[in-house]
């Protein structure tokens, strides 16, 4: 990994000190609140805004706890009639608030200030908040070998101890629960001194903003949230992902480069049949890489969660099986590579789990899959490794809500499908559910979603649709 990455990732995690002369006050729950003005640049511009730091407890429950300090950026509204504060709860896990917000366009920000302050809040050991969680690169493969399934896990494992080892010198690693981050949410709240708060979360921030809900959420406290992530969806099934393969194969029969050739789902079944029985050997510089069939299980399962991936799909899969393999080589040494460890992710992760019936449910569906478990991987290998937190299982049984909700789902999402959110309407009274035809899982920039985003945080009634669109085009 070049310097330049490893400095990158250290300044997104470093923590920015407050100044000396920012104002300290003590909120309701006791915790110690800084406050200081801060210029914050955005793609295409900049915005004033308040950097806060809230001491919070390190382990909720403990009264002689150490604290931590948890950090957001408050964006002034510009609207005389405001709304309850929104919330940002970024995903990953591990993601921070003010990183995604870093490379969100000026005009985004401003339109949601016009209906509220926006809070760009950074979740415990991520961004700007403490402790700081990224281990350095880490769990490189052999490029020249076959990895089998056992080195795989062996490596991702022995990885994961090390750098969970070295984080738990500092911190406590069951600290690290979507139930801790639900009560440093709170705790913002209280500091902000505001009755209700309005959350927009994606991904597994949505996961995080659905406990909150059941744990804090009233009549007044308003979500939106795109990608959903369920109590017990933080495992995906098995027969969903291949779903959304399928999807893609069979839009691509409708392309004119692509209805000509052999349908992409045969192409990949017997790419994979040919790579279990004889892995490729390439030729790369003064490097041998040899691809296995997991390699062309993850070049999928990773496109699944970037609509621009997805349609760039069929044409890579046709590519190696012409026999251009260079492509595909370069991204198996990129993902062989060492790379950093985000042990908030791996913690949050595991602690959140999977039942014992949604881990039924993922090996019964494992016979016949194409894309099998790759896309839980690493957690698969490492969530039993000893010192994982674990919540306990009421955590993932049904979530309930009098709180109204726009859940937003797009049906080319192998993460996190709409049959997610369908499955919690049941117990949101006031749940609403978009559904973006050819969409994926990245929804933020959708400008379906942003519309309706927004009509719901004004307090409009968005009612349940699904949104049609042309099949997308696909690159060739």
């Amino acid at each position: 990994m070049s310097q330049r990455l490893i400095a990158a990732m250290a300044a997104l995690f470093a923590v920015t000190p407050l100044a000396a002369d920012a104002q300290a006050t003590v909120t309701a729950r006791g915790d110690s609140l800084l406050r200081e003005p801060i210029t914050f640049t955005l793609i295409g511009g900049a915005r004033s805004g308040e950097l806060a730091s809230l001491k919070v407890p390190l382990e909720r429950g403990l009264r002689a706890s150490p604290r931590i300090a948890i950090r957001w950026i408050r964006f002034p509204t510009t609207s005389p009639s405001p709304r309850p504060p929104i919330v940002f709860l970024a995903g990953g896990p591990g993601d921070a608030a003010t990183r995604a917000f870093s490379t969100m366009p000026v005009a985004i920000l401003d339109s949601l200030r016009s209906v509220a302050d926006v809070i760009a809040f950074d979740q415990r050991g991520t961004g700007r908040s403490e402790p700081a969680m990224v281990c350095g690169p880490d769990g490189a493969l052999p490029v020249d070998t076959a990895p089998t399934a056992r080195m795989r896990d062996s490596v991702a494992r022995a990885a994961a101890t090390r750098c969970l080892a070295s984080v738990a010198t500092r911190v406590p690693l069951a600290a690290f629960t979507t139930a801790a981050s639900v009560e440093d949410i709170e705790s913002l709240r209280i500091a902000l001194a505001v009755p209700a708060i309005s959350l927009l979360g994606g991904s597994y921030g949505t996961h995080l903003g659905i406990a909150y809900l059941r744990t804090h959420g009233t009549p007044a406290t308003r979500a939106v949230l795109a990608g959903v992530e369920g109590p017990d969806d933080t495992f995906k099934r098995p027969r969903t992902v291949d779903a959304v393969f399928a999807e893609i194969a069979r839009l691509s029969r409708t392309d004119s480069v692509f209805r000509t050739r052999t349908p992409l789902l045969a192409v990949f079944d017997k790419l994979r049949a040919q790579l279990i029985k004889t892995p490729i050997k390439l030729r790369q510089g003064t490097t041998t890489v040899v691809i296995t069939a997991w390699d062309l299980q993850r070049m999928v399962a990773d496109a699944l969660g970037d609509l621009r991936a997805l349609l760039a799909l069929p044409a890579a899969i046709y590519a190696i099986e012409k026999g251009d393999i260079a492509p595909f080589a370069r991204a198996t040494m990129q993902y062989r590579q060492a790379r950093p460890i985000n042990a908030m992710n791996v913690l949050m992760n595991c602690a959140s789990g999977a039942s014992p019936a949604r881990k039924r449910a993922i090996a019964s569906e494992l016979a016949g899959s194409r894309l099998g478990t790759v896309i839980d991987f690493p957690s698969t290998a490492v969530c039993d490794l000893p010192g994982m937190p674990r919540l306990p299982d009421a955590f993932r049984g049904r979530a309930s809500s009098v709180s109204p909700v726009l859940f937003i789902s797009g049906t080319l999402d192998g993460r996190t499908p709409p049959s997610n959110a369908e499955a919690l309407l049941r117990d949101f009274p006031k749940g609403r559910h978009l559904v973006i035809e050819y969409q994926s899982h990245s929804l933020m920039g959708d400008r379906d979603v942003l519309s309706n985003m927004l009509l719901f945080l004004r307090g409009v009634d968005v009612a349940s649709a699904r949104i049609t669109r042309p099949p997308p085009m696909f690159k060739h």
